[in-house]
């Protein structure tokens, strides 16, 4: 080709048209790449407000109401219309992609998971569906964390319907049973029973599987138990319920009572409290609550007793010695077991809190018994020939007053027997091993005392996980660990984790898991599972709490499938500041084609 007609062809009006239209196909490029970066940023930020929404629980059909506010306060990607989605079936979409891109995170943490307990509970919901609720405790790098599985509805409550539900839910996230080592429940027949239940039938899938009662649960049936043994402390708590119920329906007397507390202390009554047998030591806020309103309720019920049987009833029981003295060994007693219960609601307990709050409980709950504790000295101190502040109470005389000695030792006693039944150390023989094994706060400091300190636990321990299983078709299942080996390395292990200095449970299982793994794969193992074994199934009763709370009587209709996808945003550890709205978007745009 000659210079010339290049020359000729750059001065043509071809040329020139040509060079113009590339420029006009790059500034279109230019425009469309910002159109689809403008509905992107629309997209994403109108799934930050629909998952906003589902954690604040506010229900979709408000979801046009929340992007016209924001469109009112001027947010960039909502003062145009354009690209805002309006229709139910959308934000149920939007809905749908949070969930896909927490239930790929909560896949790939179960894959990093070599080991996994469960946590399940049953119950009904408001329109009285049976449900079974299930969470699991995963191990990554020595950091364990508890994740919603799902909310499910069961045709009945029986142990092999729930394992079997169970079972298919585990399954479809890629969950062998062989690797559920741990099953935490509320202790009910159906989950524990030897014969049949649920944990039972889990042995029959994993073997070195051990299931674990509830410690709150215990706990609320320790209270629970001595309670019902001992009459005097069943009539106090129906004296306190007839209480709470004279006044929550009257708006009236409520309020004369309010003033008349005002009168007394110059300041507001404390809301009265109903002792609850479903909800966890509820009678000690009862108590309270009893105990700084006494004085306005002796002056109130005493104005309202004539012509009023209910209000003399009430009047004369809380005038009573007996009454008032449970009141003040009450406010003793019941700390003790609250905060006992307050642990094992914890996020981050493990077993090794449970022999030592079990025995600070004990401890605490018999120097009670021998002595009046700080609240009920106060009462004996101020109370003098019968007279309680500026009040004459009633069979005051030393008969009543022995009898109320010997019914507060008897439920003291019943209290402290009740918590070595419900927390025997032979039932916890297992959990207590691993604790003994892992929990280097406990070590003899003299390291020639570990071998002897140890020597049971590791029996123990390499006795269930050492040693194969076989069933009773003959089926035999491999040891979790070599035996041999984990007894070989148990002097150099603990006398290392007794070495790193401070190092408590879940520090010494970090370290094994993450830093003694290729050194000491026995105990990397055993700390793995120790770590997934659940002790408490709170996270399935705070799951019932969302579920009451998402599931209203407004919103009945809900479904299971759509209530657990509410559950599941609602729990997630994700935030606005974390979640990636840019996966959930690439979702929700390959899902189908949408109508704005």
């Amino acid at each position: 080709m000659q210079k010339s007609a290049l020359n000729e062809h750059s001065g043509s009006t071809d040329h020139t048209t040509a060079c113009s239209l590339n420029k006009q196909q790059l500034a279109i490029k230019g425009h469309t790449e910002k159109a689809k970066e403008i509905s992107s940023n629309k997209l994403e930020s109108q799934l930050v407000v629909v998952f906003d929404m589902a954690k604040r629980m506010i229900p979709c059909h408000q979801f046009v109401g929340q992007t016209e506010l924001l469109r009112a306060l001027k947010a960039p990607d909502f003062i145009s219309t354009d690209g805002i989605y309006r229709h139910s079936d959308s934000v149920d979409d939007m809905e749908r992609s949070v969930e896909s891109v927490l239930l790929s995170q909560l896949d790939a943490k179960i894959q990093e998971s070599e080991f996994i307990g469960v946590i399940i509970d049953e119950t009904v919901n408001i329109t009285v569906d049976k449900k079974l609720i299930v969470y699991l405790k995963l191990e990554n790098r020595g950091k364990t964390e508890t994740c919603f599985l799902g909310n499910f509805d069961v045709d009945d409550g029986t142990a092999k319907c729930i394992f079997a539900k169970m079972s298919e839910q585990l399954q479809k996230r890629g969950v062998a049973l062989s690797r559920v080592l741990g099953l935490g429940s509320d202790g009910a027949s159906v989950m524990t029973g030897n014969r049949g239940g649920v944990g039972t039938l889990l042995k029959t899938h994993s073997p070195f599987s051990t299931q674990v009662h509830c410690g709150a649960h215990r706990v609320a049936l320790v209270a629970l138990d001595a309670s019902k043994a001992v009459e005097a402390v069943a009539a106090f708590k129906r004296t306190t319920t007839s209480i709470y119920s004279y006044y929550k329906h009257s708006a009236t007397k409520t309020k004369r009572l309010r003033n008349v507390a005002l009168d007394l202390n110059d300041d507001d009554m404390i809301s009265l409290k109903q002792p609850c047998a479903v909800r966890w030591l509820s009678l000690q806020r009862a108590v309270d609550s009893i105990q700084l309103n006494w004085p306005a309720l002796v002056t109130q019920l005493g104005k309202e007793a004539e012509g009023n049987a209910q209000a003399l009833g009430l009047h004369r029981e809380i005038l009573t010695y007996q009454y008032v003295a449970w009141i003040h060994t009450l406010a003793d007693v019941l700390p003790v077991m609250t905060k006992l219960n307050l642990v094992f609601q914890k996020d981050d307990v493990n077993l090794s809190m449970i022999k030592p709050m079990v025995r600070a409980s004990d401890a605490a709950l018999i120097q009670l018994r021998d002595a009046p504790g700080p609240a009920e000295e106060k009462f004996l101190t101020e109370c003098q020939d019968g007279i309680h502040q500026n009040v004459k109470l009633t069979r005051a005389d030393a008969r009543s007053v022995q009898a109320f000695k010997n019914a507060r030792e008897r439920y003291i006693q019943h209290l402290i027997d009740a918590l070595h039944e419900r927390f025997p150390d032979d039932t916890l023989n297992l959990l207590s091993s691993l604790d003994t094994l892992l929990n280097p706060d406990q070590y003899p400091q003299e390291k020639e005392s570990l071998r002897e300190y140890a020597r049971q636990a590791i029996d123990q321990v390499a006795g269930h996980f050492g040693e194969e299983k076989v069933d009773e078709d003959g089926v035999v299942t491999a040891p979790l660990i070599n035996g041999s080996n984990f007894r070989r390395d148990a002097p150099a292990v603990m006398t290392a984790l007794l070495c790193y200095g401070g190092l408590r449970f879940t520090g010494a299982c970090g370290v094994l898991i993450q830093d003694m793994a290729e050194m000491y794969p026995e105990w990397a193992t055993l700390a793995k599972i120790a770590v997934v074994i659940p002790v408490s199934s709170v996270p399935a009763e705070r799951g019932f709490s969302l579920q009451n709370r998402i599931k209203t009587a407004d919103r009945s209709r809900l479904g299971d499938v759509k209530v657990t996808r509410l559950m599941r945003i609602a729990s997630c550890r994700e935030t606005m500041d974390t979640m990636d709205f840019k996966s959930a978007a690439t979702y929700f745009n390959d899902a189908k084609k949408r109508r704005k």
